[in-house]
């Protein structure tokens, strides 16, 4: 069972080190993938919010410089999300408040990061 577990975070981590890039975003999808992918079990299976986790929220609150920024990430994070098996979106936006944060959207399959 351990093993099938790390399998899965391995596998998706993998999934979400796919090369991307959004609009005139001054940030990276692989920037804001490599800030976020200690929130994957989170995401996934719920239960704690690593310390590494809030860490890449408030780097990747602090670096958005204009809305091109917030949307690219939307974006990003929307599309490296639905990579992943068993991604939980409600866990997903959960993830800032638990890191006493805010987030600038809500991220679904449905988001419209453009907007």
């Amino acid at each position: 069972m351990a093993v099938t577990k790390v399998a899965l975070v391995a596998s998706m981590m993998a999934c979400m080190m796919i090369t991307c890039s959004y609009g005139e975003s001054s940030l990276s999808c692989d920037q804001v993938t490599i800030w976020l992918t200690p929130c994957i079990p989170y995401g996934v299976f719920g239960g704690n919010v690593t310390s590494l986790c809030c860490q890449g929220v408030y780097s990747l609150n602090a670096a958005y410089k204009n809305g091109d920024d917030r949307r690219g990430a939307c974006q990003c994070i929307k599309d490296r999300a639905a990579l992943i098996p068993g991604m939980n979106y409600d866990h997903v936006n959960e993830v800032p408040g638990r890191c006493g944060t805010k987030c600038p959207f809500k991220v679904y399959p449905s988001t419209n990061c453009s907007a």
